[in-house]
């Protein structure tokens, strides 16, 4: 009897597979808004979120939203930070639209639903502190980025 218990945990824990590590109490990197430390970048981090989207809404008809979707919504963004060093590893902006229609037979909406992911145009070795400032703007969506040059709309063209 104890060889068979012995034999079903052993197969039970193949099944399982390896047991997931202790989350790491000192990541390397961090989500922007818990830099430098768990939730402190909020605040700084939710201001920029939030003027990118108005500038996004603002554009949205004239651009994105006149093509095969009319109602693109912006999911989220974020950025990645090195810990230690504060540079940003990669900042995405997460993007959703669809289009519903009427089957006129059948009544049945007909949807059509996509996301995207779209990666902002950084330079290697951009620091947060130089993101956010290059970004304290009334309209940070068009503003060049440090290094690179590029906008966060210019990423977004190429991904939209």
């Amino acid at each position: 009897m104890r060889i068979q218990s012995l034999r079903l945990l052993a197969l039970l824990l193949a099944l399982c597979g390896p047991a997931p590590a202790l989350a790491d109490q000192h990541p390397d990197y961090v989500d922007a808004i818990d830099y430098p430390g768990n939730g402190e970048g909020w605040d700084a981090f939710q201001g920029l979120q939030q003027r990118l989207i108005s500038d996004f809404d603002e554009v949205c008809g004239d651009t994105f939203c006149e093509g095969e979707f009319s109602d693109y919504r912006s999911l989220r963004f974020r950025c990645s930070v090195h810990r230690a060093t504060g540079v940003l590893a990669e900042c995405v902006w997460t993007f959703g639209a669809s289009e519903l229609s009427v089957h006129p037979r059948t009544g049945k909406l007909q949807v059509d639903a996509r996301t995207w992911q779209c990666h902002s145009p950084l330079s290697p070795g951009t620091s947060l502190a130089a993101f956010y400032a290059a970004l304290a703007v009334a309209g940070p969506l068009f503003e060049p980025l440090p290094g690179s040059g590029l906008s966060i709309y210019e990423g977004l063209t190429e991904c939209l």
